[in-house]
């Protein structure tokens, strides 16, 4: 019977082996790594609908279940994604080839038809879209056939291949977004679906098993909703997250040596800058503003508080974006030399302003390190930090001061940034500053006019210098982008910010 027994129990010990998974540690066959991930975010999306909002929050969830005509590559070019091919058919007509055999997650096919109802959703004031600007200089959309589209501009535009690229610009579900709500039901053509959503606490998507790029190699990508800092590092090194983004500079090197993490940073597209209302007040005076400027130790901070996660610069564009110029001079750290230039101004001090930016680790940093020095010039900054909404309220009125705020130039291309923060048109919008000269705002339309890269560039340079003369902003570094992650997560890509991760290829190791 013992030569009957013993293989019965063999048998049995292996099968109980092989419904638990199977594998140990100790040289057993090892089980598959569930190909699950969780990412924490800061913060919760507003809607799921990538044509109603222009924030951070939301296009890290619409850039992995929809997708744009063109995406901008890790090394700064258009590459294709929906749109395959694209040509200049006139001075102000693109005609894009679209991808075939492509299909949305309700089964809609992607055509011309769709590419048109999406731009065109994305531009009617109905939508009430606070990145229609994106779309604003088309006149005309025309589908030439099923995979033919033909976009036309009122004038030459030359960024209109980058603005193309932005999430914004994202191509949904005809058949969705007329019988459906694209805000909770999202439908793209992209390579995640959302399973569920709990709001406050996570986002969870699944992959797509019909994408066209092939399936994901991930099954499930969980977004936790965690606002400390702290906390996302310490579920980091605890293994119950597996990517964080924006890293403390503190806490870099630390991540960098623990054997089970990597930790990256790299220039990305954003800056970070002091605002000023040049309507009324001190701050319309040019010398107040220059001493401001002057007072501010910007590589300092730099160097001391962002500890290198930060690269110093003029230009209110970073090197990495299409009509920078890296070597833009700008005001030398002087505060005896601002102490005097207030002095011949007739500035009577203490002079009292008002600061206002917004919650994070930081803006206040920030903050407060610019309170600190300008107290040094007989300057007291009276420094107000409210969430995003009340800053973008008080920053929208009238009589507000300076302003603390970080700027990302998504589309890569200067006219992004430069045309909103400096075009008198922009008064209202996104210039805060309230600033306006006929010949900056000329040399913007002249460079959105021509598509010679050449003369576009000096047109920014132009436009930069004389910035830098009238003192609108003063751009203080550009942040490093940064992410953490366990080792674990293989394949991702992960260019200029968290908006941009790219999970088509990542598998868990």
């Amino acid at each position: 019977m013992r030569k009957k027994v013993l293989p019965l129990l063999l048998a049995l010990a292996l099968a109980v082996l092989s419904a638990c998974g199977g594998g140990s540690r100790d040289g057993g066959q090892a089980a598959a790594p569930e190909p699950v991930i969780t990412i924490a975010v800061s913060g919760d999306p507003t809607t799921l609908d990538p044509h109603k909002s222009f924030n951070g929050f939301v296009f890290t969830v619409t850039n992995q279940i929809y997708e744009t005509l063109l995406f901008r590559a890790a090394d700064g070019s258009l590459q294709p994604r929906l749109a395959t091919e694209w040509t200049p058919v006139d001075e102000t007509t693109w005609e894009f080839k679209l991808r075939e055999g492509v299909k949305f997650s309700d089964g809609t096919p992607f055509n011309a038809e769709a590419v048109k109802f999406s731009l065109e959703r994305l531009a009617d004031p109905e939508t009430k879209g606070p990145g229609a600007f994106i779309v604003g200089m088309i006149e005309e959309i025309t589908a030439v056939d099923e995979h033919t589209v033909r976009i036309r501009t009122r004038t030459p535009f030359a960024p209109l291949l980058a603005h193309l690229s932005h999430p914004v610009t994202a191509i949904v579900s005809p058949t969705a977004a007329t019988s459906g709500d694209l805000s909770k039901n999202p439908v793209g053509t992209g390579p995640f679906l959302l399973e569920d959503w709990k709001a406050g606490d996570s986002i969870t998507l699944k992959a797509n098993p019909d994408y066209w790029g092939g399936k994901p190699r991930l099954e499930r990508v969980v977004l936790r909703v965690i606002p400390e800092a702290g906390t996302q590092l310490t579920e980091l090194k605890a293994g119950t997250v597996d990517l964080i983004t924006g890293v403390q500079p503190e806490r870099f090197a630390e991540i960098d040596s623990d054997p089970q993490l990597s930790a990256t940073k790299f220039l990305g597209w954003g800056s970070m800058f002091l605002g000023f209302n040049m309507k009324a007040g001190p701050l319309a005076q040019p010398e107040v503003r220059q001493a401001i400027a002057m007072a501010i130790d910007r590589q300092g901070i730099v160097e001391t508080l962002r500890q290198g996660m930060a690269q110093f610069g003029n230009a209110l564009v970073p090197p990495t974006v299409f009509g920078s110029v890296p070597d833009l001079a700008g005001p030398a750290y002087d505060p005896e030399g601002a102490k005097a230039l207030l002095a011949q101004a007739g500035v009577a001090t203490p002079l009292t302003l008002t600061l206002n930016t917004y919650e994070g680790a930081e803006t206040q940093q920030i903050a407060q390190a610019i309170q600190a020095q300008l107290s040094q010039i007989g300057i007291d900054l009276q420094v107000v930090v409210t969430d995003y909404g009340a800053f973008a309220e008080a920053i929208a009125q009238d009589d507000h001061g300076l302003w603390l705020s970080s700027w990302g130039t998504v589309t890569m291309d200067a006219d992004y940034t430069l045309w909103a923060l400096l075009h008198s048109q922009q008064h209202g919008a996104d210039n805060k500053a309230f600033y306006a000269n006929p010949q900056v705002d000329a040399w913007l339309a002249e460079a959105r006019r021509t598509t010679d890269d050449a003369e576009r560039q000096a047109l920014y340079r132009q436009v930069q210098e004389q910035v830098m003369a009238d003192l609108p902003y003063l751009n203080l570094y550009y942040p490093l982008s940064s992410y953490a992650k366990n080792d674990r997560l293989q394949g991702e890509v992960y260019p200029f910010s968290a908006i941009n991760l790219d999970l088509r290829r990542a598998e868990v190791k």
